[in-house]
């Protein structure tokens, strides 16, 4: 799912703050006493997330799902819940509504699921053919809908059975489903979700920048890690502020810089624009699947909210609505450049001014937010035993290893279609319908247990055919290096 945006807020409680949105100062860093599964792992954006929430606490309860308010107004962000100081009793947990109106409701969903996998959906209906990348983008998000409602029911039932248990989070729902190691598992995906949107990032990077000046891939995946060396050793999201406002307005500016070019740049060619070409049917979904994963974020979303009750409409009506914006923009960028459509769309833009400013703003936004997507993998690999020089250590090997793993995987396309077959199914579509089946399946209608067996069994094969083929592609060479 990727930047932060200052804008969008979620106001913060009152003093009976939700348990998921409150944070003490003694556990702001991560050398506090508690571990990192015992922290709130709620708001992780194991989605695609170009421009996640970040906002400024009015009175310091952090009120967007990652509290971090310690009595200072502060930034916050619901992609990391680095700790939670108290579960409210009363509520054991659930807590209560959010303040958050449903204007603002509507904006922090579209910042969390609108990103750069919007980037590769020209080329995915280039592959499939426009109308049968449009069924099955509409279908695909349909689903996506679908199992991220159920994450909030699982929730609410398991609360009920379990009142001294704290749920407020996607891996406490893996804990008390599947145990200990259930929650582990669930947090391993979500790591691996936040490195592979981070890896993403630096190839179309390097991508655009080849593009553009003719520079070596290899040096400029090189030249993009001193600084990233430096910014992800902030401990506290809040220093990452500036980056991130700075990594929006390019992110904003840029993507609807792209919607024009592809009007402005469309002309007649001899290219066949094809309705349906089922070999790439797989491939859109993947790309789909990427773009539009954000269950990591559906707790803490509806937790935001003054009224709960509206929430699943809040959040069909707006999905719906970023589905059928994803429509278009694959269908312009294929439509204009035809067999030639490439990812990330940016490619297929040329090298005059005006393009030149729209690879280089996205180029500047992506690697801003670099810093701040890798964010949540610290809270959940880093102890509250771990030294400066090892934390060092490991936040450098790990950014190194990113971008030796952006310039090995050159192309933008089939790295997002890998991350989403593999790791974006499992949390979007095969762990919640097995939480729905396991927790409140006897309850259910006929029609929902179809659904979610087939959303299980659906989505466990496809994974596994399409991570299958994205690997093969790799290892054979059958990438095309832009």
């Amino acid at each position: 799912s990727d930047s932060i945006s200052s804008a969008a807020t979620f106001p913060s409680n009152n003093s009976n703050s939700n348990p998921i949105m409150t944070k003490t100062t003694a556990e702001e860093d991560i050398g506090s006493n508690m571990t990192p599964r015992r922290r709130n792992m709620s708001t992780i954006g194991n989605g695609e997330i170009m421009f996640s929430p970040l906002e400024i606490g009015d009175d310091g309860d952090g009120a967007d799902g990652d509290g971090d308010g310690d009595g200072d107004a502060e930034l916050v962000n619901p992609l990391v819940d680095p700790a939670c100081s108290h579960v409210d009793q009363e509520h054991h947990g659930a807590g209560p509504p959010g303040s958050a109106s449903n204007p603002q409701v509507i904006v922090n969903i579209i910042i969390s699921f609108v990103g750069a996998g919007l980037l590769a959906m020209p080329d995915a209906f280039c592959q499939s053919g426009w109308l049968l990348g449009t069924v099955a983008l509409l279908l695909v998000s349909a689903f996506n809908v679908y199992a991220m409602l159920c994450l909030p029911e699982v929730q609410k039932l398991l609360q009920q059975r379990f009142p001294d248990e704290t749920i407020v989070s996607y891996g406490d729902l893996g804990r008390v489903v599947l145990g200990k190691k259930g929650e582990q598992v669930i947090f391993v995906c979500l790591g691996i979700s936040q490195a592979g949107f981070a890896t993403a990032y630096i190839i179309f990077i390097s991508a655009n920048l080849q593009s553009i000046y003719g520079w070596d891939r290899f040096a400029i995946c090189v030249s993009c890690v001193p600084v990233l060396l430096g910014l992800v050793q902030f401990r506290e999201l809040s220093s990452l502020s500036p980056f991130s406002m700075l990594a929006n307005a390019a992110n904003f500016c840029a993507l609807s810089a792209v919607l024009f070019q592809d009007y402005e740049n469309y002309t007649p060619h001899n290219d066949t624009i094809h309705k349906a070409k089922p070999e790439g049917i797989l491939h859109v979904i993947a790309i789909t699947i990427y773009s539009m994963e954000g269950v990591g974020l559906v707790l803490s979303l509806k937790s935001s909210c003054k009224r709960p009750q509206d929430f699943s409409f809040l959040l069909i009506a707006t999905l719906s609505t970023i589905s059928l914006f994803m429509v278009v923009f694959g269908s312009a960028g294929y439509w204009a450049f035809g067999n030639a459509t490439m990812a990330p769309i940016t490619l297929n833009m040329g090298s005059h001014l005006s393009a030149t400013f729209v690879k280089c703003a996205l180029s500047l936004g992506l690697y801003l937010t670099f810093p701040i997507m890798m964010f949540p993998i610290w809270n959940i690999i880093e102890t509250p035993t771990t030294n400066r020089t090892s934390r060092v250590l490991l936040r450098s090997s790990t950014v190194i290893c990113s971008c030796v793993v952006a310039y090995l995987v050159p192309n933008f396309g089939k790295f997002l279609a890998l991350v989403g077959s593999s790791i974006c199914t499992l949390l979007g579509f095969v762990f919640p319908s097995y939480f729905h089946l396991s927790v409140v399946g006897k309850d259910l209608p006929l029609y929902q247990k179809c659904i979610d067996v087939v959303l299980l069994v659906g989505g466990l094969s496809f994974g596994c055919v399409e991570t299958y083929k994205s690997i093969i592609d790799m290892l054979a060479g059958e990438l095309e290096e832009h």
